[in-house]
């Protein structure tokens, strides 16, 4: 993706520019009023010093022929964006630009993510009209419910009191085990882990969400100990998106918790909106796109990401029984390629969009993604599908093996010979020498 950090000021630009570099995010500077980026723009951060004038830098970004997919605010660790869930901003999200680099990364990659889904969301939306079908419902909105997990601690009335102004509570677990049956039982918008008297086992718990295919990006306040800054540093190494040391002023680190907050439901809503895309025009036993509805999405991605400027890869895989084992009747193999369909479609991004061609090849589509990703996602399917007991023998279908290719949008092609030529160079390849 193309960051570019604009501010009016010179040193300003370049200053956020070498600390986004210090935490891993390459992006270019640009300073000065607004202008075209020269090699394209696909997400904006620009540093708030003057307020006004960075708001007004960011109405012009977001009206221009070439607005980016989201303008970020860049604000220091001690500035934080406000207490709310609905705080009025013209930008599409903020990030700490002297955070820790862990954190400064996460959020980056957190807002990036969301940015592409936001832009699947609206080509999803148009490939669903085009086929004369209804929007699904909106994601209902429900109260702000924050976990806390650990020790009985002042700060919980703190919480608690910050959480209930805002229309929100807080639930209190005072054991890991009480609260991993909250976190299976309901929804919360973060979850907030006491570590004063009991690091390890707080910091076990924050390791334990980010190794949770359900909870890994749910967002985590950590509360340290006073002094206790070698725990604080690991808190954020393990994910947490805010940290409190106990007795210590907390306002900016609950407003970044308010902020991480913002960002994850937003996902959650669009990441709904494109799962309720995607059921109206896949196939219901598997979730994949029906060939039609892939191929006229396909060109849309394509058209789309021509005129952008954003990478566009495909996977392909083809599904074969492994050399010397048993053909397994049409029957068999038709109810076993379904169910690798399933798994594919459980294993590719939501912003993704898969197809099963034919009777033995899947096809994924994989917006702003370069060559290398798609390889990771071919590889990672056919990983798993691979040790699964249906492909291990099981209904008939006996062991599996998975060809796979890997292509991205070159210029000038369209969906169709993308996809044409992912497919070809699984059939060559295919060919006994």
């Amino acid at each position: 993706m193309r960051i570019v950090v604009r501010a009016h000021d010179a040193r300003v630009a370049r200053d956020a520019q070498a600390t986004l570099g210090a935490a891993g995010v390459v992006a270019q500077a640009l300073a000065g009023p607004y202008r075209p980026a020269p090699e394209g723009e696909d997400v904006a951060i620009i540093p708030v010093v003057d307020p006004d004038a960075a708001n007004s830098l960011a109405s012009a970004l977001q009206s221009s022929p070439q607005a980016p997919l989201a303008v970020l605010a860049g604000y220091s660790q001690c500035n934080a964006p406000p207490f709310a869930l609905d705080a009025p901003t013209i930008f599409q999200g903020a990030i700490s630009l002297d955070a820790p680099p862990k954190l400064a990364n996460a959020q980056v990659k957190a807002c990036l993510r969301l940015a592409v889904a936001r832009d699947e969301r609206e080509r999803r939306g148009a490939t669903v009209a085009e086929h004369g079908l209804a929007p699904p419902k909106a994601l209902e909105p429900r109260p702000l419910k924050v976990l806390y997990i650990g020790a009985p601690n002042a700060m919980f009335l703190t919480l608690e009191r910050a959480f209930t102004e805002r229309g929100g509570g807080v639930t209190a677990a005072f054991s890991s085990y009480a609260g991993f049956d909250h976190l299976h039982d309901d929804v919360f918008d973060a979850v907030v882990l006491n570590g004063v008297q009991d690091s390890a086992t707080a910091l076990a718990l924050c390791s334990a969400l980010r190794r949770n295919a359900s909870l890994c990006l749910l967002p985590t306040m950590f509360i340290a100990a006073q002094g206790d800054a070698k725990t604080a540093d690991t808190a954020i190494e393990r994910g947490a998106a805010s940290v409190v040391v106990a007795t210590e002023p907390y306002e900016a680190n609950l407003g970044w918790l308010f902020e991480a907050i913002r960002q994850d439901r937003k996902r959650r809503a669009v990441e709904h909106d494109l799962r309720g895309f995607r059921d109206l025009v896949s196939e219901p036993r598997t979730g994949l796109f029906k060939r039609g509805a892939f191929d006229a999405h396909l060109m849309r991605l394509a058209v789309d990401h021509h005129a952008s400027g954003r990478p566009l890869s495909l996977a392909a895989l083809r599904v074969l029984p492994a050399h010397g084992a048993r053909q397994p009747s049409e029957d068999d193999w038709k109810r076993g390629f379904s169910e690798i369909s399933s798994l594919a479609a459980r294993l590719i991004r939501e912003c993704d969009s898969g197809a099963a061609i034919g009777q033995d090849f899947i096809a994924v589509a994989m917006p702003a993604t370069r060559l290398a990703g798609a390889r990771r996602t071919a590889e990672r399917i056919a990983s798993v599908a691979e040790c699964t007991a249906f492909a291990s023998g099981e209904g008939g279908v006996g062991p599996l093996v998975f060809e796979q290719s890997a292509v991205e949008l070159q210029p000038g092609e369209s969906g169709a010979g993308m996809l044409a030529r992912a497919l070809h160079a699984l059939n060559l390849e295919s060919i006994p020498a």
